[in-house]
């Protein structure tokens, strides 16, 4: 009866909250909720987060999406639709259940095929047939691969004779050793790291690193200027805005950013707020190999400036790593205070393994034949292998002024993919995956050049 006559009392909760406390208690558990779950749709895709909330897909008895190529097809997995397609009825006996069992076949092919264009092939169960079968009112796709390969100007792996019977010879040797160590550097990933981002090769295990481990200045625009003159290149030089695009980029590159140092080395500086640093990374140095790509197809009175261009940029990278102690270049490297073509502070001395330099000695190689540019590649291995060597792999270092390798423990993955590849390529005949024919992406993935069948010529054979 007290309680009653005490307007203010509230009875407490067995938790001992009050309906307020409860209120916000329950209001701040749901918004937890909400934001756990909706954390999952802005997370990046991850194989762990699928294992833990997606069931696996299950492949309908019968159904199959086969790509054909060469007679050897590929099947992969595909959603299997709600329901079974129908019988199409005769004209007046579709009722009301058939006609939205057919709607959600509709809504379903739209999700599973959102371009409506590309076709997708059965394989029936009792015939086995593996021909592919477009979707309805979509353009069958198929891939030639003997016309493919006729149209090739050159064999991709050249014409030498087998390597068995190649009498030996100097290069031939540099190449084994090229080749060894690419073996070497993917065993030891394969063992210890397979799966992971980068090997580290001194604890002999794997790292996977994260999307806020590292962002390159230099990384965030040259892949697109390189693909300017790479896509007119694929084109079969049938793209004429991207070629446009690409001579109009250069220009501007040599207006603003083209520099020669007193002691008359040729960079790329930096434009950073308004000012210019009179720095050039090493991510740059790729553009040595990009300007000599594009130089045969300029103006005619443009090209032999060009030529000239991708060779002084490329000898200034060369500089920054003939003026280290171990003979590699640093990440970054200046031209200021009386100091050329080296890094200033520790923090850009530092080599990992990269590509960019041996990536412009193989195209300087392939259009000039100047034997320099393999000299200097067999420079590189040779302090990659005194420097960088260890017992399970590749290590960068964090020092290149210092005779005394500190390892950085990591063996990054473009280390396989470009900078052995375009090491191997520097000794290997021209017809060795050949300009002619592949056009190399930003990570040294050959991509064939689309030759029309007027444009190929005779002898194009795997």
């Amino acid at each position: 009866m007290l309680m009653r006559k005490v307007p203010v009392f509230v009875p407490a909760s067995p938790w001992g909250l009050r309906l307020p406390q409860k209120f916000l208690f329950l209001l701040f558990l749901s918004g937890l909720i909400t934001l756990c779950f909706g954390a999952l749709f802005l997370l990046p895709n991850s194989s762990r987060l699928k294992r833990l909330f997606l069931a696996p897909r299950t492949q309908q008895p019968g159904l199959e999406v086969v790509a054909e190529v060469a007679g050897h097809p590929l099947a992969r997995e595909q959603e299997s639709p709600p329901n079974p397609a129908p019988a199409v009825p005769a004209p007046g006996e579709g009722d009301a259940s058939s006609q939205a069992s057919t709607r959600r076949r509709k809504v379903w092919l739209r999700r599973t095929h959102p371009t409506g264009t590309r076709e997708m092939a059965t394989v029936a169960r009792s015939s086995g047939s593996t021909a592919l079968r477009p979707q309805e009112g979509g353009i069958p796709f198929s891939f030639d691969f003997n016309a493919f390969r006729s149209r090739l100007r050159h064999p991709v792996l050249g014409t030498r004779a087998d390597e068995s019977k190649e009498p030996q010879s100097l290069v031939r040797a540099q190449r084994e050793k090229i080749k060894e160590m690419m073996q070497f550097a993917w065993r030891s990933y394969k063992l210890y790291a397979m799966g992971k981002n980068e090997l580290r090769p001194l604890t002999k295990d794997g790292y996977e690193g994260s999307m806020f481990d590292h962002v390159s200045v230099g990384g965030l625009g040259d892949s697109f200027y390189e693909y300017l003159i790479k896509s007119w290149l694929m084109s079969a030089k049938t793209d004429v805005e991207a070629k446009d695009m690409y001579y109009e980029a250069l220009e501007a590159i040599e207006t603003y950013l083209l520099n020669v140092s007193p002691g008359g080395l040729t960079y790329i500086a930096e434009w950073r707020g308004g000012i210019l640093d009179h720095k050039m990374g090493h991510l740059a140095c790729f553009s040595g190999g990009m300007i000599a790509l594009g130089a045969e197809d300029a103006k005619e009175e443009k090209r032999a400036h060009y030529r000239e261009l991708a060779a002084q940029i490329t000898k200034t990278c060369h500089e920054s790593y003939a003026r280290s102690d171990t003979k590699l270049g640093p990440e970054a490297f200046w031209f200021n205070s009386g100091r050329e073509a080296v890094a200033t502070q520790l923090s850009e001395s530092y080599y990992i393994l990269r590509p960019e330099v041996v990536e412009s000695y193989m195209y300087l190689w392939r259009q000039t034949h100047d034997p320099v540019y393999r000299e200097w590649g067999w420079e590189v291995v040779t302090a990659l292998e005194k420097y960088c060597r260890t017992e399970a792999g590749f290590s960068g270092i964090q020092d290149v002024y210092s005779s005394i390798p500190n390892h950085d423990n990591k063996q990054q993955t473009f280390f396989l993919a470009e900078t052995l590849k375009y090491l191997y390529l520097l000794f290997s005949e021209d017809d060795m995956l050949s300009l002619e024919d592949w056009v190399f992406n930003t990570e040294a993935h050959p991509l064939p050049v689309n030759h029309s069948d007027g444009s190929s010529r005779a002898g194009g054979r795997l």
